[in-house]
């Protein structure tokens, strides 16, 4: 047969795979600077202060990041998915408007009353330190709150980029800049504290400014008063109910570590859950990239395309996490050495744990994203309440006895139910499914040529600078292995294009090897 270049498709698939694509490729840059940045920051924080201030310094983040999401009422994803959904451009007008008015509104209840409430909060885990904390930190919910639903309009016009520039690569980095003043001129852990307030603030307020700027160029002007916004409540609380039970899903164990042990081990598991959460950088700017997507192939009754990128956006995904996985797994003392130094090597099993765990729902695809943008709100709903359930618990059940580690089997557990309930119920009425040829194929030759090589580096004494040869030849495994067993996907070229228009060049290479390894669906019997 004539080698292609490029496989033909129709404009449909290209602005399809696209979208996906672009917005991943954004989204997956963003995330890895803020996994970086956030490495950077929490690695001097955890480095120079006691584990003690590291630990309260964690719950601190755990209890206002519950609170933004909780305090939206799952209003920021109800606005996402409708301005996908909808065409009329004064119906979509109507919803940024009223949006944004109930965000400030809640921005300043609830920070107001996490201010109130401090001491009692403090008096729950039994550490009346945390009191200043909360009080100082209570208005970096409501600057989260805003940047939420600022970044949730954009989203809701398949546009991921604001969120990565400002919540992604902004906030994180003026918080390094911030710490690393802060240990420069001595000014201990409140000086970290107060960085983390101001570096907040700044990157909502610029996103804010973005706003005001572009978000008015991707909605037309109307004559006359706007209607009335469309029935948003039914929807947000649905979401409301699925973003605060996520929450628990992924944050409940720490919460009951602090009640039932010390802060020194929430140090010690925030460490490797830090560590652990890289594997989700992938997964997690598709997932947000894949809501309004799915809400655009709903709208447009376009099954087919919802298939096709929700394979290929997973195993996108899979490419940046199968190196990242074997490493947590199966050298995770070093790895955790590597980055916060051999005083955190005692978490090792932990991260063992939680990798494995994130891992495998990485594998399974974004299939709550998918749901969401569907319109199955129910069903997300409950899939999401079975997870968080399960983690709250199995938390009771397994911290007071296990300590970090029965957190970790109670946070993978409800990380595994989460998006393998959803992909189960994506299967059963729409016939999606990540159980393709051209994502088992490459996933299952990497693991099996990977996995021995690395159980056989595990049994000697490795330095600390030997993680990154070995996370960079298993990424180039992967992407081999992608090739020798042909899978690519006429989608993988919308990768290629999204990879060209961040880079602003032509990568004719990588479009070349792309071509001779496209995957060959079999043919049904009887076809010529």
């Amino acid at each position: 047969m004539e080698a292609r270049s490029e496989p033909a498709a129709s404009e449909a698939d290209l602005a399809a795979f696209t979208s996906v694509g672009r917005g991943t490729v954004v989204l997956i840059l963003g995330t890895l600077v803020l996994f970086g940045a956030s490495f950077v920051s929490r690695v001097l924080i955890a480095q120079s202060f006691s584990l003690a201030d590291w630990g309260m310094f964690n719950l601190a983040l755990a209890v206002t990041g519950l609170l933004s999401l909780a305090s939206l009422l799952g209003l920021d994803q109800a606005a996402a998915r409708s301005l996908s959904y909808e065409r009329d451009p004064a119906v979509r007008r109507s919803i940024v408007r009223y949006s944004v008015g109930v965000a400030a509104a809640a921005a300043i209840v609830t920070s107001t009353v996490l201010y109130l409430l401090a001491g009692t909060l403090a008096a729950l885990f039994r550490a009346p330190e945390l009191t200043g904390i909360f009080q100082l930190l209570s208005v970096t919910v409501g600057f989260g709150l805003l940047s939420l639903m600022l970044a949730a309009l954009f989203q809701g016009c398949e546009d991921a980029a604001p969120n990565a520039l400002f919540n992604q690569v902004l906030n994180p980095l003026l918080f390094v800049a911030f710490v690393a003043l802060a240990l420069l001129f001595h000014l201990g852990f409140p000086g970290v504290l107060v960085g983390y307030v101001i570096a907040s603030g700044a990157s909502v307020t610029a996103l804010l400014g973005f706003a005001l700027l572009r978000l008015p160029e991707r909605l037309p002007k109307v004559d006359g008063p706007l209607p009335r916004t469309p029935q948003l409540w039914p929807l947000a609380l649905s979401f409301w109910g699925v973003g605060s039970l996520a929450f628990v899903t992924a944050f409940v164990d720490t919460l009951v570590l602090g009640v039932f042990w010390p802060a020194s081990t929430v140090g010690v598991y925030a460490a490797a859950m830090t560590i652990a959460r890289v594997l989700l950088v992938g997964n997690g700017a598709l997932t947000y990239i894949y809501l309004p997507v799915a809400a655009r192939f709903a709208r447009d009754h376009d099954l087919e395309r919802l298939r096709a990128t929700y394979v290929a956006g997973t195993r996108w995904s899979l490419l940046i996490v199968t190196p990242l996985f074997l490493l947590f797994t199966f050298l995770p003392a070093l790895s955790l050495a590597a980055v916060f130094g051999p005083g955190f090597e005692s978490g090792g099993v932990t991260l063992q744990v939680l990798a494995a765990a994130a891992f495998l729902s990485v594998v399974v695809g974004p299939s709550n994203a998918a749901l969401a943008g569907l319109g199955e709100a129910r069903s997300l709903l409950g899939t999401t309440a079975v997870a968080a359930g399960a983690n709250l618990a199995l938390s009771f059940a397994l911290i007071p006895f296990l300590g970090a580690v029965g957190a970790a089997i109670a946070w993978g557990v409800a990380r595994g139910l989460y998006p393998g309930l959803g992909v189960g119920v994506l299967h059963r009425k729409y016939g999606v499914t990540f159980l393709h040829p051209a994502l088992v194929r490459p996933l299952a030759l990497t693991l099996a040529v990977a996995i021995p090589v690395v159980l056989v580096l595990s049994a000697f004494a490795l330095p600390v600078w030997a993680v990154v040869p070995i996370g960079l030849g298993a990424f180039g495994l992967s992407v081999a292995s992608l090739v020798a067993t042909r899978s690519v996907l006429p989608g993988d070229f919308a990768v290629a294009h999204g990879i060209e228009s961040v880079l602003h060049r032509p990568l004719p290479r990588l479009h070349r090897l792309l071509a001779t390894s496209l995957y060959a669906a079999p043919r049904p019997e009887g076809a010529p």
